[in-house]
């Protein structure tokens, strides 16, 4: 089985499909890529479902009800790209340790999933206008980390990530 794409192009593509649900939510029903277009269809199914991953994605941080609010605000204050992804970064971070230090069975690769994607969805609540800059960010933050794509890759990829 072919997958569509390379680990980037699947972490942008569920980023924007977050994105966009967060934005639109009566549109997440309809917003399923199975494969790549592009590619040529082999008659093999595809487990490679965007709307899948982010619904898991989006079941895995609301089992988190820490306060992201104020975390929201500081990346919201830090509109421009540059400063939106160290703040993003450092907040991702410092949440996560904190959440697995309260919760000694919590994976930190889990933690950081689920907070990228609770503070990406404070951000489209609170300031939409300032969500796509913090996408890409996101999209970076999660390609960039070593140990996050390991994680991801050892449950077998994006589609056998479970919420």
């Amino acid at each position: 089985m072919k997958m569509p794409g390379t680990f980037e192009e699947q972490t942008k593509g569920i980023v924007d499909t977050l994105l966009s649900d967060f934005l639109n939510p009566t549109l997440q029903a309809s917003n399923r890529i199975l494969c790549c277009e592009d590619e040529p269809d082999s008659g093999e199914p595809c487990s490679f479902d965007v709307a899948i991953i982010a619904g898991r994605l989006r079941m895995l941080g609301d089992q988190f009800n820490g306060e992201l609010e104020a975390s929201a605000r500081s990346v919201i204050a830090e509109t421009t790209q540059k400063k939106a992804e160290a703040i993003l970064k450092d907040t991702v971070k410092s949440l996560s340790t904190t959440w697995c230090a309260q919760d000694s069975s919590l994976v930190y690769e889990r933690a950081f999933l689920a907070v990228s994607v609770k503070l990406l969805e404070c951000v489209a609540r609170m300031a939409p206008e300032v969500a796509t800059w913090v996408a890409m960010p996101v999209t970076n933050m999660i390609n960039g980390d070593s140990a996050i794509r390991q994680f991801i890759q050892g449950q077998g990829g994006w589609e056998n990530l479970e919420s």
